[in-house]
């Protein structure tokens, strides 16, 4: 119900108790009374509706106008959330297009990374089977010195020696019974010899993980040995080769050898293990006279011989350059002296040829002029005033603080 339907319903019902109460006027003058005050009521209750009804009405005005000034301002936060949200577009736009060009390259990459590793597994087989080849190949011993023997000669000449100067393979010693190797040569007669027959029976029958491995000779019922015990007799079997080096005594055998000899190991994982296994083997070979070389140890050993060799050269060309020196030295003290000789000589003719002039001037123009019936009028002679010098320092003063040593640089 609105206020204004409450308002006049108040008023139809004043106006019925005002015509009640006029009907019955010959009532009680109480009745009259209230009457009046209900009407003072209701005219306080329309007058208090009608202000309610201007404050209801001042109130739709203000919710209009407010309900107008949201829109305004909805309106107004709705366009500036585009201006915002439109950069967020285009980068969201953008990450997109990068996402999806990283997605891209990422599946390339992927693929080929799988080419990759399909080259890195078809290499690994190739090598796998490589590997139990060689191990198939150097199971037979001449082909294990074979081996041994190339891998020296490969490292000897990759350290810049030079076959029959600086190193000799196959080298007989004084009694034809005992053949090193190779015998690498040093300056003034010296050599060193080389050893690379190793034992690898035990080593590559630990390293054979597939298929076990027969060697030549070996007795089938040892192939149950564990790792380890495998290990064990490599060590024993390398310790067994250097003591047999050892008793050859090449350095007994050969003349002007260096005393010891040198076992080549053409592997270092071969020499790690055993040195792993018998950490005193090293110790106990040196105590022998036998030196333990891997390629990289023997690399080194090479590359000093060869600088040896080089300081040797550099030697030799220094002492022949003290040869000429002195040579020259002396073809200079002689060609002093014949200076000498030539400026004395010179001196000499001088003093004559002045001599002659003026005997010639005074004496026999004179009396060639008393000649008569002849007109001569010779062309004057001048006189020579010529002085030679001489060394003033002779050269074995000026030479004298030379030290030139007789024996040369060593």
């Amino acid at each position: 119900m609105t206020l204004q339907s409450l308002f006049f319903f108040l008023l139809c019902a004043a106006l019925a108790c005002l015509s009640w109460a006029l009907g019955k006027r010959s009532g009680a003058l109480h009745a009259h009374l209230e009457l009046s005050q209900d009407l003072a009521r209701s005219q306080t209750q329309v007058t208090e509706l009608r202000e309610r009804l201007a404050q209801e009405h001042t109130f739709q005005s203000l919710l209009a106008d407010s309900q107008s000034q949201a829109a305004q301002l909805e309106s107004a936060q709705h366009q500036h959330l585009m201006q915002t949200i439109l950069p967020i577009n285009e980068g969201l736009k953008l990450l997109q297009t990068s996402v999806s060009s990283l997605e891209r390259q990422q599946a390339a990459q992927i693929g080929a990374l799988d080419q990759q590793l399909k080259w890195t597994r078809e290499s690994e087989d190739l090598l796998r089977q490589s590997t139990q080849e060689l191990t198939r190949t150097l199971s037979h011993a001449p082909l294990r010195g074979t081996w041994g023997e190339a891998q020296l000669r490969s490292l000897v000449e990759s350290s810049g020696l030079i076959e029959h100067v600086h190193f000799d393979t196959q080298v007989p010693t004084a009694g034809r019974s005992k053949r090193p190797d190779m015998i690498v040569l040093l300056p003034q007669d010296k050599c060193i010899p080389v050893d690379a027959k190793v034992p690898l029976d035990a080593y590559l029958r630990a390293q054979s993980e597939d298929t076990p491995l027969h060697l030549d000779g070996e007795d089938p019922s040892d192939q149950t040995l564990t790792y380890e015990q495998l290990m064990l007799q490599h060590a024993k079997s390398l310790r067994r080769h250097v003591s047999e080096l050892s008793r050859k005594e090449y350095w007994k055998e050969l003349p002007h050898a260096a005393d010891y000899v040198i076992a080549f190991v053409p592997s270092e994982s071969i020499l790690s293990a055993a040195l792993h296994t018998d950490p005193s083997l090293m110790h106990d070979a040196l105590n022998m006279n036998v030196v333990l070389a891997s390629p990289t140890s023997l690399w080194a050993i090479l590359r000093t011989v060869a600088f040896t060799w080089r300081q040797q050269s550099l030697s030799t060309q220094a002492q022949e350059i003290i040869q000429l020196s002195q040579e020259l030295y002396e073809r200079l003290q002689t060609l002093g002296k014949h200076a000498s000789k030539v400026s004395v000589a010179l001196n000499n003719a001088s003093q004559s040829w002045n001599s002659f002039l003026g005997s010639f001037e005074s004496r026999a123009l004179v009396s060639a002029r008393k000649l008569s019936g002849i007109h001569l009028s010779p062309e004057p002679l001048e006189r020579v005033h010529v002085e030679a010098k001489t060394l003033t320092t002779p050269l074995s003063q000026a030479t004298e603080n030379l030290d030139f040593p007789a024996e040369g640089i060593s």
